[in-house]
This record gives structure tokens, C-alpha cells and sequence, in this order.
């Protein structure tokens, strides 16, 4: 009994001094904590080192903690604008501050970095390079002040060239080259893929898609039934951006392509109450519009970079309620602040923070580059496609793989009219009545098309063709401006037009629709979309391998509904397969 109280006096001593000591290091800790600036916290310094304890507790081998200075940090504009540029991105001439939290959210996809790397390494040893900017009118720089002069893809370039200049090959200063194309979605270049293949040499492409490609409208390509599916939207992106995805992986320019999406501008009105939008009907639309959650699966899928403007931009600019969305009065991130017009084109300050987006993303990612210089990669972490190992298609058939990836099958016949050099090629097998002429109707003079313009209508053009081994005619046209009309197209054995008399009656529609009439075929247009959108549509009668017959387009006089005194139709190309 004896024992047993000396015990408890001795661990109620052993307790008490315990205690006190405790009491001791929290008052010290205490006083030292209130002697500390207001600006200091907890989180200013980093723990290094690291201690092992085993199963009981006890500390093996322990080794004395050191702390680490908080790191020094520039205004994020410094740290990626250089010094003859950097004015043009202050925060004052701007219309919001871009600050470095909202720039790092625009990695939502990492993916391989292997041919991002790879081109860093290029700029890093001032190699000149070529940039291919693939995108629809937000690359294109409409309603900006100056057009492409002040659009993003020009001064990133501005950027790139000032970051990093380059040498040419006999040792004389250089420049990093800038190449883009005249097709606006996923679909079009799908089409007029030539448009890239022609491009010497390419180390960098943006894929710029997200607000063009909400327009495609289906899969006409399509050589499987893709079940209900096929009228989705969204499908219809996945299945274009698939193709795109797996040709420029495959193509060697003369070096693998650094790939990366770049979803740079969303459909503001879909997201905003009347006048700008129509919160009823934009309801009714998956994701609104906004084709950033298929742009990042499919980019997932294939481990694509991908840089966005629209993963932090849009939720600031709503954050706040609908109702701010559109409010520049009191919403400084509003979405009218950084745009133009009611869609989705930005102003020339708008343009500069998507420079800024693109030059932060670079940055980062060369400075992970350096950091990780000796890091072990597994070999399943390694970009198979560079050395031309592709994953099983996701939304692609075999049969469609290896036709308009592989392309074992080629072109029986192909006419583009958008190339600014291609008119030799067809020049000779395209008939008309003399009032369809080839040129470039936009004001840079550099968007080409088959274009007429009559209020009277039955203009008629002829092409001759021979049908491929699927059987298909494919005819793309810009489908929806201000002014412009409706064709009918069908295929026959005469040159001259057989179909006077429909092609000399009105569409009076007031929503149009592609319908089969006695052999023709309308190509529509869609009278209250003021941008430019091209479509892709396959003609319902087709042709036999080897078969030689016509393909005809004649305008239809001018609806009452055209918005505008004109009555436009542009065709963009043919292809037969």
C-alpha cells in the first residue's frame, strides 16, 4: 500500500513539473507571437526537415529542424512580360487587374509535357520556330480596333519574340514565325486539312475552338450509325476534335507538334439575362453553350496541354449573379468589360490578358522543366504518340480512322476554294453563268470563297466530278451571316442547270431547313446569327465509285426574311469520296 502512494506522488510530481514546463513554452511561444509584425503568419516559413518516429513514439535519428526563408516574389507582370512590353500589360491599361491566382488557374489540364519541353528546349537554345494558330474569329481578331493586328495571336508572337529571340541559320538575327489558317471550326479543318499539311514547317499549334465548334450541328462524315448521338452537339465536337487530335500527333513538321487547346472565349450571352440573352432557352443547352467540358475530356484523353481563359474568367464574371454578368458599372470583371459585342470577342485590352494567360502558362511550364531536369520518368509516362504509338479511338470507327486519319483511302476529288493559290487547280472544271466570282469578301482580304450576290436569284454553277469509293459529296459554305441567301444543290449527268424553275422560286421559310425537294437539296442559312459560321453538309444522293456526272449549286432569290438588302451565298469547297 505503501508503494503504491509513493508511486502516485511521484507521477503526480512528474505531472505537475510537466505542466509547468508546458505552461512555460506556451507563454514564451505566446510573447514571442505578439512580438511579431501584424503581417507575419504561421505559413511565412516552411519546414524542411523530416523526422522518423517508430511504433512508440520515440524520435530515430532525429535531426534538428531548419526553416526555409519564404520565398521573394516579383508583381507577376514582370516575372513574364519583358521590360519593352510590359506597359502594355500594367494593370492600369487593363481592364482588371490579372492577378497571379487567376493566371495559375489556367492549367486545367496538364497532360505530357514531352512536346511542350521539347519546344522550350527550341526557344531555349534561340532556335527560330513557326506557330500555328488554329482557331474561328476570336483568332481572327474581330471587332477589334486594328482586326488581326491586335488579336492575341499577333502579340504573343510580339511576346515570344521578345522573350526568346532567335538565330536563323547563318548566324544573322531571326524571328519566330507566325502561321494561320482560313477555315473557323473543327469542322472546316477537317476539311480543308491541306490548309496544314501545306505549312513547311510547324513547332507550336493552338487549338482555339471552343465558341465555333458549339456551331457544328452534326456528324454528316459519319460512315457508322452513331445512334441517337449523332444529332448532339457535343458529340459532334468530340468526334471533329478527335480527328484534329490524331492527325496533328501523327504529322511531323519535320519534328513531332507541341499541341495545345487553348480555350480562349466563351458565348458571354448564353450566360446573361435579356436583352443579351434568353435565360429560358439557354437553359435547354448542355453546358451552355460553353464547349470547355468537351475540350477538356478529349484533351485529357490524349494527355493535351491545355491553357484556358474561360475555366477562371467566366465564373468571375458571374460570380456575382447573373444579373452582374453584363454590368460594368459595378462588376469590374464583368464579361462586357473585356469584350467587344455580346458574344464572345474581345477588345484589344481583352486580347492582351489572353496574351497574358498564354505567356504565363509557357513560363511555368519551362521553369517545371528546369526543376525537374533530373527526374526519373517512367515509360508509361512517356508520349507513346511520339513515336507514332496512337491509342484506340474513342469516338472513331476503324473504317472512319482509316479514312480520315490514316487516310489510306484518298481524295477521288477535292476543289478548295479558300485557298488563296488554288485557283489553277480547279479553275478549268468549275462552270458558271458568269455571276459567281472567286475572291475575299472579309476585310482582310483573306477569307476566299465561290461567292455570289444576287437579290434576283437562279445564279447557277456546274462542277464536274467523279465519284470516290464511299459514295459521299461533301459541299462546305458559309451557313449564317446578315445578307446571305439559300442554294440548292443536287447532282445529275447534264452540265447545264436542269432544276430552272426551283432554282427561280423563294425560300420563304421563316426558319429554314434542309430539306430533299425533287432532287435538290438546300444549303441553308441561319438569318439571326451575325457571325461568320461555315458548315459542312453531305448531299443525300450520292455516287458510285468511278462515276462521272455534275455537281450544281443555283441561288434562290432573295426571302423576305434576310436581314439586309443583299442575297450573299459562299461556297468554300467540294470534295467527292
Amino acid at each position: 500500500m505503501a508503494s503504491f502512494d509513493v508511486k502516485a506522488v511521484l507521477f503526480a510530481g512528474i505531472y505537475f513539473a510537466a505542466g509547468m514546463i508546458a505552461q512555460l513554452i506556451i507563454g514564451a511561444n505566446n510573447g514571442a507571437m505578439t512580438s511579431k509584425p501584424a503581417t507575419k503568419s504561421r505559413f511565412d516559413s516552411v519546414v524542411t526537415s523530416i523526422r522518423i518516429y517508430d511504433v512508440d513514439g520515440r524520435a530515430v535519428n532525429p535531426t534538428p529542424a531548419t526553416v526555409a526563408p519564404a520565398p521573394t516574389t516579383r508583381p507577376v507582370v514582370e516575372e513574364i512580360i519583358p521590360p519593352a512590353l510590359r506597359a502594355s500589360y500594367s494593370p492600369e491599361n487593363l481592364e482588371f487587374n490579372v492577378t497571379r491566382a487567376m493566371l495559375r488557374r489556367s492549367r486545367p489540364i496538364i497532360g505530357n509535357d514531352e512536346r511542350l519541353h521539347a519546344y522550350i528546349r527550341k526557344l531555349r537554345s534561340k532556335q527560330c520556330t513557326t506557330v500555328l494558330f488554329l482557331g474561328g474569329s476570336v483568332t481572327d481578331g474581330h471587332h477589334v480596333k486594328g482586326r488581326a493586328a491586335n488579336a492575341y495571336p499577333a502579340h504573343f508572337m510580339f511576346w515570344l519574340n521578345e522573350r526568346y529571340p532567335c538565330f536563323n541559320h547563318d548566324g544573322s538575327n531571326g524571328t519566330h514565325d507566325m502561321k494561320k489558317t482560313h477555315a473557323q471550326n473543327s469542322q472546316t479543318h477537317f476539311i480543308h486539312w491541306s490548309m496544314v499539311t501545306g505549312i513547311e514547317r510547324i513547332d507550336l499549334v493552338f487549338l482555339e475552338f471552343n465558341v465555333n465548334d458549339s456551331f457544328i450541328k452534326d456528324i454528316p462524315h459519319a460512315l457508322e450509325d452513331k445512334g441517337e448521338m449523332t444529332n448532339v452537339r457535343q458529340y459532334a465536337d468530340l468526334w471533329y476534335s478527335e480527328v484534329l487530335l490524331r492527325r496533328l500527333l501523327l504529322l511531323r513538321k519535320p519534328d513531332p507538334i507541341a499541341i495545345v487547346t487553348f480555350n480562349a472565349d466563351y458565348v458571354g450571352a448564353s450566360w446573361a439575362l435579356p436583352p443579351y440573352g434568353n435565360p429560358t432557352q439557354d437553359r435547354q443547352h448542355l453546358f451552355r453553350r460553353n464547349e470547355e467540358p468537351m475540350k477538356l475530356w478529349i484533351s485529357s484523353l490524349y494527355e493535351i496541354p491545355v491553357f484556358s481563359a474561360n475555366v477562371w474568367m467566366l465564373p468571375l464574371a458571374s460570380k456575382m449573379g447573373t444579373s452582374w454578368q453584363f454590368n460594368n458599372t459595378h462588376n469590374p470583371y464583368s464579361t462586357a468589360r473585356w469584350h467587344a459585342d455580346r458574344c464572345c470577342h474581345p477588345h484589344k485590352e481583352g486580347h492582351r490578358i489572353l496574351v497574358m494567360i498564354l505567356a504565363y502558362c509557357i513560363v511555368q511550364e519551362e521553369e517545371h522543366m528546369l526543376q525537374l531536369s533530373n527526374e526519373k520518368i517512367e515509360d508509361v509516362e512517356r508520349d507513346m504518340t511520339l513515336y507514332g504509338f496512337m491509342r484506340d479511338p474513342v469516338y472513331l470507327s476503324p473504317e472512319e480512322e482509316s479514312l480520315f486519319v490514316l487516310n489510306k483511302v484518298g481524295d477521288a476529288f477535292n476543289i478548295d476554294f479558300t485557298d488563296p493559290d488554288g485557283q489553277a487547280q480547279w479553275n478549268d472544271k468549275v462552270t458558271n453563268d458568269g455571276r459567281w466570282k472567286w475572291y475575299a469578301d472579309n476585310r482582310d482580304k483573306d477569307k476566299f470563297g465561290l461567292i455570289v450576290n444576287d437579290p434576283i436569284g437562279g445564279a447557277h454553277m456546274a462542277i464536274a466530278v467523279v465519284g470516290g469509293k464511299f459514295g459521299l459529296v461533301e459541299v462546305s459554305y458559309v451557313v449564317s451571316y446578315e445578307n446571305f441567301g439559300i442554294s440548292l444543290a443536287w447532282v445529275d449527268n447534264f452540265h447545264n442547270n436542269t432544276n430552272q424553275a426551283q432554282c427561280m422560286t423563294a425560300v420563304n421559310d421563316k426558319v429554314p431547313v434542309n430539306t430533299n425537294m425533287n432532287g435538290t437539296q438546300r444549303l441553308i442559312g441561319i438569318w439571326n446569327e451575325q457571325a461568320s459560321v461555315p458548315r459542312v453538309q453531305l448531299l443525300h444522293s450520292g455516287m458510285n465509285e468511278g462515276q462521272k456526272r455534275f455537281f450544281h449549286v443555283c441561288l434562290t432569290p432573295r426571302s423576305k426574311h434576310v436581314k439586309g438588302t443583299d442575297n450573299k451565298f459562299k461556297l468554300l469547297g467540294l470534295r467527292v469520296y
